[in-house]
């Protein structure tokens, strides 16, 4: 009898360390986590400045056309009988950024979507030396927008004369919208440690900007 009540005191006593052991724990795990919210961490890049490229652009499109002869028309369904008959697909770009003249990064950026038709979108971000600096960025497009043959499309020149102009307005339109085939921001800043440079594409202009420097 006495051996059990041991045995139990003993099971009591080890119950109810481990309980305070788990309640220690959780305690500490709670001070240390409190203590790391209050706490600011130094980074590598603390005392950096940094550039920040970020927008959003619509890219041209690369047509090939070509004119269809009256035999190839007459093969058409009359809906489809256009002289000028165009595919294409959407230009690529080159994105350079250069810091007092060295050449930091360079890419090849295109539209997003299965067939890159839609915009395309840029952020990158780079640290800095907080000094002054010459900063240049630059988009050029890689491809020529006609791949061959011509695009002028007359309505003389075709069996849906109304459906042709349509056509070729929209194509007009369309690269009206889309980002001009070179874009640069060329400038000179003082970048203080932790603020940032941001260049962006101002659609109304269709330019990069560099916009007001600011703190992250």
């Amino acid at each position: 009898m006495r051996t059990r009540i041991r045995r139990y005191h003993a099971a009591v006593t080890m119950n109810t360390v481990r309980h305070l052991a788990a309640t220690t724990t959780a305690v500490l795990v709670l001070l240390a986590l409190r203590a790391a919210t209050l706490y600011t961490w130094a980074t590598p890049d603390a005392a950096m400045a940094r550039l920040r490229l970020s927008w959003s652009a619509r890219p041209e499109r690369v047509e090939s056309c070509r004119t269809l002869s009256d035999t190839e028309l007459s093969r058409l369904p009359a809906h489809m009988r256009l002289r000028t008959q165009c595919s294409g697909r959407s230009a690529r770009y080159l994105l350079s950024v250069a810091l007092d003249g060295s050449v930091v990064h360079r890419d090849t950026v295109r539209g997003g979507g299965l067939r890159h038709d839609r915009p395309i979108h840029i952020f990158d971000e780079f640290s800095v030396p907080p000094r002054t600096l010459a900063v240049r960025v630059s988009l050029t497009r890689v491809d020529s927008t006609t791949a061959g043959g011509d695009t002028t499309v007359a309505a003389s020149d075709t069996l849906l004369g109304a459906r042709a102009i349509r056509e070729l307005d929209e194509r007009r339109r369309r690269a009206a919208e889309a980002v001009p085939p070179h874009l640069v921001l060329d400038t000179i800043v003082h970048l203080e440690p932790g603020a940032v440079l941001l260049v962006a594409y101002d659609e109304r202009s269709r330019r990069l900007v560099a916009l007001d420097r600011a703190r992250p």
